[in-house]
């Protein structure tokens, strides 16, 4: 049974992004074990009466994790650091003001909230972009010292916690990152691999195919005109005739998986799909279809009509957007349900940053297949290429 996988880039960089879930996570229980080690220190220096509002300043810090967790986006992060960061500049100022000798005594009580704000990113796709916004969020925790430092009129007091949070994080990042390197070395590409396979056995099969036909046509044309008088007969001269149209038509090239063919519901699906392939071929975009060739596409009108729409909005999509000359389109047959993955290798977006009033994933892609029972779902990455996987339900009463 052969197991179908994204493709390597963009597998690539969902692994990545662990590393920015895993912060999510070590911030969240940062900002929480912060409050039992607040309430100690404040008990021992006699100052209980301060507590409700550094933990309500945590809390907010707290809120902000939680909602970049929810919603990986850029202008979450931005919003999270500046929110967190004005937060943690109120935190810092309450525990100083009347009492500046708590960050001798206890830095790591002081600095602790600016731990979250290095530790916070987005879903980075590379590693680099990853460390990058981890040192956007050490930046600001520096900031946010020295903000505090100059309210209350104190030296400023950086502690190593903000810093060495930088720096596992950069280790996170750069050890997957080699990890990712080695793989790529040491283990084939198998989408290429399975690629030149594919094409390997079109060739071959195109071969067979065409030594038939010229067999069929061409030779056995030679023998009857060296073996024919003067004069060909009507009937010798309209079988020639034939026989060119038929070289000419090039028919000849798909006939054996038009042979597979249970059925002309399953024909007509084979014979749009094709058709799709050559609309796109004078647009510059190269389609290499795959398929099982004895599975069942038979569909109903109405979700042929749908997802074949769609799957020229996700071609039209990597025409435009992807800068790609060629994508793949693997057609799939379960019972109950057609699949359809279009990859391309293009430059990729990022999927949560379209626009909810954009209707070319949206209404064209996502809406139109789930009117007919079916869903979409879309993989892809700035850098990375698109994954789109389209699966529609198939003819139950055909089928049966």
């Amino acid at each position: 049974m052969r197991v179908r996988v994204l493709p390597r880039e963009t597998a690539a960089a969902v692994i990545t992004s662990a590393v920015s879930a895993m912060g999510w996570a070590v911030a969240a229980a940062t900002i929480v074990l912060t409050v039992p080690v607040l309430v100690e220190t404040l008990a021992e220096r006699d100052r209980l009466d301060d507590l409700p509002l550094p933990v309500l300043l945590l809390a907010v810090v707290l809120g902000g994790v939680v909602a970049v967790a929810l919603r990986p986006r850029r202008w979450v992060v931005l919003a999270y650091l500046a929110v967190a960061g004005l937060a943690t500049v109120g935190y810092e100022v309450v525990l100083l003001a009347d009492d500046p000798g708590i960050i001798e005594t206890s830095p790591y009580v002081v600095n602790r909230p600016t731990l979250a704000l290095v530790l916070v990113g987005i879903p980075a796709t590379r590693a680099l972009i990853g460390i990058a916004w981890s040192f956007l969020g050490l930046c600001v925790a520096v900031v946010v010292g020295i903000v505090a430092a100059r309210i209350v009129e104190q030296p400023y007091h950086p502690g190593f916690g903000p810093l060495m949070v930088f720096l596992l994080s950069t280790v996170a990042y750069l050890t997957l990152a080699a990890v990712q390197l080695r793989i790529r070395r040491r283990v084939p590409n198998f989408d290429e691999l399975e690629a030149e396979t594919r094409a390997l056995a079109h060739g071959e099969d195109l071969s067979r195919r065409t030594t038939a036909v010229v067999h069929d046509t061409l030779l056995n044309d030679l023998a009857v005109v060296m073996n024919a008088p003067d004069r060909l007969e009507p009937h010798q001269a309209e079988r020639l005739l034939d026989d060119l149209e038929t070289l000419r038509g090039a028919d000849w090239i798909s006939t054996s998986a038009a042979a597979d063919a249970p059925g002309e519901d399953q024909a007509e699906l084979r014979n749009d799909f094709a058709r799709l392939a050559s609309e796109f071929q004078w647009k510059g975009l190269s389609l290499h279809f795959t398929g099982d060739r004895r599975a069942d596409y038979r569909v109903t009108s109405e979700v042929s009509a749908a997802l074949l729409a769609a799957t020229r909005a996700s071609l039209e999509n990597v025409v435009r957007h992807s800068g790609s000359t060629s994508a793949e389109v693997e057609i799939i047959a379960a019972p109950g349900t057609i699949t359809v993955m279009i990859t391309d290798q293009g430059s990729g977006f990022d999927p949560g940053s379209v626009a909810a009033d954009r209707l070319g994933l949206r209404g064209s892609i996502v809406d139109r297949m789930a009117a007919v029972g079916g869903n979409a779902k879309i993989w892809s990455a700035p850098g990375e290429g698109t994954s789109i996987v389209i699966t529609a339900p198939s003819d139950e009463e055909a089928l049966t």
